[in-house]
């Protein structure tokens, strides 16, 4: 039988729909009350560097799916919370060792299947190693954590509950050792996965820092964003996450271009408008998610640190990058026995 076209394939894994796909519009405007309103405090109280390191943690706790009652929201963001405030902590507190970086880095990518991780504390780990100039470490952190509580405090809401959902994890210590301990017995794929994000993400940050790399975070959030546990899951993050950068990339170029002709004000509500259309796509394509998600995160940078159409090109080339990463570590480090050459496709 002829195989599909690249393209063609392509097309089809882009447009596939997440499973059990769903577009929570209620939640999207919590999510969007929730970024906007660090920002506005403040830049009313004089601090912007914190608005905007208190809606970048707003939005990096608003990515979890809140679970479906109040209680098990409060314990399960909490705990979240705790986690992105620490790992920013160990970002500020090794971002000028870069052998202490590397360390924490292999740490965190290893810690990835315990319960509560993922790869979301490694990004707020690199996006910490080069905090915002305009803040204490002190300030950084506080902002951080009201931001992030703002969030939770939203999300507490009833409608922010999700359908999909799933089941809320303990909080037991015992219990999440013991679960950590199975996944490595078992030499899961979850703990092979670990393995690998912390060999490509490790050496990554050594070479990209050795050759002063423009934004090299954005390489490394693009390894971590499409290395996934399956062949599958990966294939199909590449290919939704890589299409769907060209489209946010040049959204974003646009928009910076506006924002230099506008007030704080109007960008401000850009990124409130956008980022409430934008979250909730996650769960419905993750494909579409980054046409919106991306000018969110480069707007709410470009608040403190001016970006320009040139920076946009570069979060493009470099998540593009980051997934030929992952792609080629996929196949020529660790192929998994389902893996089909990357130009070819068929039912996943």
């Amino acid at each position: 039988m002829t195989s599909p076209h690249p393209l063609a394939a392509a097309a089809r894994i882009y447009l596939r729909r997440e499973p059990r796909a769903h577009y929570h519009w209620r939640f999207g405007i919590l999510v969007s009350a929730a970024v906007a309103t660090p920002l506005i405090v403040g830049e009313l109280t004089g601090s912007r560097p914190g608005g905007v390191t208190g809606a970048l943690a707003a939005w990096f706790i608003a990515l979890a799916i809140p679970p479906k009652t109040a209680i098990q929201r409060l314990l399960f963001l909490g705990r979240r919370l705790l986690i992105l405030t620490t790992t920013s902590a160990l970002g500020l507190l090794t971002g000028h060792h870069l052998l202490w970086s590397a360390a924490a880095i292999i740490i965190l990518a290893l810690m990835i299947p315990v319960p509560g991780m993922t790869i979301t504390p490694l990004i707020t780990f690199i996006m910490a190693t080069s905090a915002p100039p305009g803040l204490t470490a002190t300030g950084y952190l506080g902002a951080f954590f009201l931001g992030g509580t703002t969030a939770l405090i939203a999300l507490l809401i009833p409608v922010a509950a999700s359908p999909i959902a799933p089941l809320f994890t303990s909080l037991d210590v015992k219990d999440l050792r013991r679960r950590a301990i199975e996944h490595i017995h078992r030499r899961s794929p979850e703990v092979r996965y670990a393995a690998q994000a912390a060999v490509c993400i490790c050496a990554g940050y050594l070479i990209l820092t050795a050759l002063d790399w423009p934004h090299a975070g954005w390489v490394l959030v693009g390894v971590l964003t499409t290395l996934r546990p399956s062949w599958g899951a990966t294939e199909a993050r590449v290919v939704k996450r890589s299409i769907g950068m060209i489209g946010g990339s040049t959204m974003t170029a646009m928009l910076l271009l506006a924002s230099a002709q506008t007030s704080y004000w109007v960008t401000v509500a850009a990124i409130a408008v956008l980022g409430g259309l934008a979250r909730p796509l996650r769960q419905y394509n993750y494909g579409y998610w980054p046409i919106l998600g991306t000018p969110v995160l480069l707007l709410l940078v470009s608040l403190e640190d001016p970006l320009t159409v040139l920076d946009s090109a570069w979060r493009l080339g470099n998540n593009l990058l980051g997934a030929a990463i992952t792609l080629l570590a996929i196949t020529f480090l660790w192929p998994h026995r389902t893996q089909r050459r990357p130009t070819r496709s068929g039912s996943q």
